[in-house]
């Protein structure tokens, strides 16, 4: 997580100077997965280190257990070498740990593979073995059983380890480091520059995001300070938060994170075009469903879009036929707060109504707008037996000026969510596309309504001193 500004400082310090070290240090710290200067990234490093360990750990536990089941006869290792058999020798324990320690670096050191199916094989068949030895072995002395037993239970739980770890902690660092590394690649090479190293271009983009949109995760007792005014009279001084206020803190900081790193990540593919100029893209998301990208272009001035989506939430259900209640339940501090939506029916009735409760976060920076929200659990707000309770991934909208456009502004919005309930596939692309595009539609009829009253407020004035001469 990017905490500060200053946390990452060192970073643009850029190549040739002493900070070098030091910056890539920080950027293996803040990404794990990534590579510096063509070196293994720490996360699987570390996954390198443990599968080691594990052929030295199970050896040493080895020689332990047979020396204390001889009485300290150290020709009991070669016989349980040199006889081996699987009835009443351990020594098979030890091969299983060196055919994963050897199968393993291999194929994640060496060859560098970016999948889990190699860790899974070596796992599954450690577990078939491990069961068929607990099973054919003669176990002997009530003695020496513990330190048998503890060996193969532990064998068996550290292979288990290794699959979770390469599932769950290095492939998803490693492709997180990537997106980063792309979306710098993508947003900050410019023409000035097209032989500006990567890693460099990295570092940049790394301290500008973390200036714009890492304080969003900041979890600290006083709200983080805002731009704009305080739009729910939550005083800026220091306001202690509840613990379950920090959880919905950090995790709409992270929600915000992680979409809009998905956002600018590559891989979409165009899903639909509408008459205005909307397109609608698609992709399979971090959870292993199909997740959309709106791209549309609004005539309208950021600021008023930004403040009619995020502070006037409670007021869309009147002008956006998608939803029939938009509720604040909770605030937690000047940039975050919890909603509760009910969603109309799809179209023709195919989907039935659905209800949400999302924790929401938002920031200006510059001239771009950012509102981000993922569902959340609210014991005061429990699913209800009367309607299906979806649920949303991070998703977010993101507002910026268009320079030379007068009030138009770029509008991008990130949509990953689950409906639940058993809907075919080709029912939820259907009905997600067209809620996208309805969505806009209602939006830009909304916005013609606003620019109507302000434009009647602005000529009010006037007329009113007309008839008063």
């Amino acid at each position: 997580m990017f905490r500060s500004a200053s946390t990452l400082s060192p970073i643009a310090a850029g190549p040739g100077s002493i900070n070098t070290v030091s910056s890539d240090f920080l950027l293996a710290n803040h990404l794990p997965g990534m590579q510096i200067n063509g070196r293994m990234s720490a996360v699987r490093r570390f996954f390198c280190l443990f599968v080691t360990f594990d052929f030295l750990f199970t050896s040493l536990f080895w020689a332990i257990c047979i020396l204390i089941e001889s009485g300290g006869e150290y020709h009991a290792l070669v016989d349980e070498i040199i006889q081996y058999n699987i009835k009443t020798s351990f020594f098979d324990i030890v091969m299983v740990a060196a055919s994963r320690f050897t199968i393993l670096l291999l194929f994640y050191a060496l060859l560098h593979i970016n999948h889990w199916w190699m860790v899974a094989i070596t796992t599954a068949l450690s577990c078939a073995f491990f069961i068929v030895k607990s099973l054919l072995y003669k176990w002997k002395s009530k003695s020496s059983q513990p330190f048998e037993v503890t060996l193969l239970l532990l064998s068996f739980f550290i292979s288990w380890i290794e699959a979770w770890f390469v599932d769950f902690r290095v492939l998803p660092q490693e492709g997180r480091a990537m997106r980063v590394l792309e979306a710098a690649t993508n947003c900050d090479q410019t023409e000035s520059d097209p032989l500006l190293p990567r890693l460099e271009r990295v570092r940049d983009y790394l301290s500008h995001y973390t200036e714009t949109i890492g304080d969003f995760y900041s979890p600290m007792e006083s709200p983080i300070g805002s731009d704009d005014e305080d739009e729910y009279n939550i005083p800026n001084a220091q306001k202690k938060l509840s613990p379950e206020e920090r959880e919905l803190q950090t995790t709409a900081g992270e929600a915000l994170q992680k979409s809009l790193e998905v956002l600018s990540s590559p891989g979409w593919k165009l899903e639909k075009e509408s008459s205005h100029g909307d397109t609608i893209y698609s992709k399979v998301g971090p959870r292993r469903t199909k997740i959309y990208k709106l791209h549309s272009v609004v005539d309208v001035d950021p600021s008023i879009l930004f403040d009619e989506l995020t502070h006037r939430i409670e007021n869309m259900p009147a002008w956006n036929k998608a939803l029939t209640m938009a509720k604040v339940v909770q605030r937690v501090d000047n940039n975050t707060d919890v909603v509760h939506q009910i969603a109309a029916e799809g179209p023709s009735g195919m989907v039935t109504a659905r209800d949400f409760v999302t924790v929401r976060r938002w920031k200006k920076s510059e001239d771009c707008w950012v509102s981000a929200s993922v569902s959340v659990t609210l014991k005061d707000e429990p699913p209800q037996k009367s309607i299906v309770r979806g649920e949303n991934g991070p998703g977010c909208w993101v507002i910026r000026a268009i320079e030379g456009s007068g009030k138009k502004c770029s509008f991008q919005w990130l949509l990953d969510t689950d409906l639940k309930g058993w809907i075919p596939q080709y029912v939820l692309d259907q009905t997600l596309s067209h809620a996208m595009t309805d969505f806009m539609s209602c939006l830009r009829a909304h916005v013609l309504t606003i620019k109507a009253a302000s434009a009647s407020a602005a000529a009010a004035p006037s007329s009113h001193r007309r008839y008063a001469r």
